[in-house]
């Protein structure tokens, strides 16, 4: 591996590498843009109840991805069609309660992923004491829940309303800018010049960064690849314009509000109101997993309408803008000063007292500070960063007036593991929180501190900064906060 980078990277071909992984990257947000499910409109027609199971008009009606609230739709329908009974909750609980039945229709056969659900409680199912809802929960990250979803898909495939959403052709372009950008940067690795660590660290970290930014874009596309992900077929878009349809019917129609435990043996339309994140009521006493952290029905505006969620995770995004133009200068100074001194150590022209104590050792030594030396790169990136956005939020506000769609940790949401992500946090509060305006369908979650964090589902007036998104002033609507 010393053999490997110990040629002094360089030249046109370094350039070259640099430019393609920069390419592939961009070509491949395009073509994930390009390939995200267009937003489909309800139909002009009345919408009639279709065949489909909620599961899969969960499926079909957000953005073409399974949500926890597709599992709570298949249990409500379950016991609509008699298989279940959901019994009200018990005192001072707002959990349901869940246990076999046996009315269910004759002839009335259970799909797979239905089965699977079946499964799932009768397991949990020991004593004729019915099962409260939080002991069926599951983690949408496990293994249950990957099976479910795949027969989910499985079963909407078969009904042509969904397709692979990945094709090879579709990541050709990227996948061409990858294998050419890895010749190159392999034939960057000796420019023929032989030159110090210490003197081509500049052109080296180029080198290293551009392999590291090359693993990603090899890696997002491998997850593309082997991926389960789906798009609508023509059918699925007719389907779905016909099920929004539909929603606008049971919104109308004051389900919301309903409770799972009142539903009717033989009405399945509240469990197809909970496929589509319609009953609240539901969504209380079945909490049977998390919702989707990326996709929430929001009711601001007009009517109902799916949002997108983002939640960045760039350096000190969450941090004042005073603390990051002034922690970013420190660490700019820090890092100039301490990659100027170690460079000259790694060199042997400073601290003269360590070499004559440790004269045999000095190859040593210099090997240590040239590492450091090109650690100093990194607070020198950072604070750069830090600095430029601390500034440019410092007289900088941006204010949401709506309804706070989602709230989460930082661990919930990182694509780190979350091991790591605890780590960093520490005892550090910190929350993200997605406030829905109504002015665009998609939203970049802010980050809050204990004293500006608010709870997800009430209305607020949240100040926050665009760059770092830090929330100056969060005020729940009807509340007066006083500082």
């Amino acid at each position: 591996m010393t053999d490997f980078f110990a040629a002094t990277p360089g030249g046109a071909m370094l350039g070259f590498a640099v430019l393609l992984v920069i390419l592939g990257h961009v070509a491949l947000s395009w073509t994930e843009r390009r390939a995200t499910p267009d937003r489909i409109d309800a139909s002009g027609q009345s919408g009639m109840l279709r065949k489909e199971s909620p599961a899969v008009v969960n499926l079909l009606t957000n953005d073409a991805t399974l949500t926890a609230a597709g599992l709570r739709a298949t249990v409500v329908d379950l016991a609509a069609r008699g298989w279940l009974r959901i019994l009200p909750p018990v005192t001072d609980d707002e959990v349901s309660r869940v246990r076999p039945a046996s009315e269910a229709y004759d002839g009335d056969a259970l799909l797979p992923h239905e089965r699977l659900v079946f499964q799932h409680i009768l397991a949990r199912f020991t004593t004729d004491q019915a099962i409260p809802a939080r002991h069926l929960a599951v983690d949408i990250r496990g293994s249950w829940w990957r099976r479910y979803r795949s027969l989910v898909y499985a079963e909407a495939t078969r009904a042509g309303l969904v397709r692979r959403r990945w094709s090879l052709a579709k990541l050709a372009g990227p996948s061409a800018a990858a294998l050419l950008a890895l010749f190159a940067w392999n034939a960057s690795r000796d420019d023929g010049t032989d030159v110090a660590v210490v003197d081509s660290l500049e052109r080296r970290i180029i080198a290293i960064a551009t392999l590291v930014a090359l693993g990603i874009l090899i890696y997002r596309l491998v997850l593309h690849v082997v991926g389960k992900s789906v798009t609508y077929t023509e059918g699925g878009v007719e389907a779905t314009a016909n099920w929004l349809a539909v929603r606008q019917r049971l919104v109308a129609g004051g389900f919301a509000p309903m409770a799972a435990s009142s539903l009717e043996v033989g009405d399945r339309r509240l469990a197809y109101a909970a496929a589509m994140c319609l009953a609240e009521g539901a969504r209380i006493e079945l909490p049977l997993a998390r919702e989707d952290h990326h996709r929430a029905w929001s009711a601001v505006g007009s009517g109902g309408r799916l949002v997108r969620v983002k939640y960045p995770w760039r350096p000190m995004y969450g941090v004042n803008p005073i603390f990051a133009l002034v922690g970013g200068l420190v660490a700019v100074f820090v890092g100039l000063r301490g990659r100027r001194f170690f460079s000259d150590v790694a060199r042997e022209e400073a601290w003269d007292s360590i070499f004559e104590r440790f004269e045999e050792q000095s190859w040593l030594i210099t090997h240590i500070a040239t590492g450091i030396t090109a650690l100093m790169f990194v607070p020198i990136l950072i604070g750069l960063w830090g600095a430029f956005a601390g500034a440019a939020d410092m007289f900088n506000t941006v204010e949401r007036t709506g309804v706070v769609l989602r709230a989460r940790r930082p661990a919930e949401v990182s694509p780190l593991p979350r091991s790591i992500v605890k780590r960093v946090e520490g005892d550090r509060y910190s929350l993200y929180v997605a406030v829905d305006d109504g002015t665009s369908d998609t939203l970049t979650a802010w980050r809050a501190t204990e004293r500006t964090a608010t709870p997800q589902g009430v209305d607020a007036v949240v100040r926050a900064t665009p760059l770092l998104g830090y929330i100056r002033r969060a005020s729940p609507i009807g509340h007066v906060l006083h500082d």
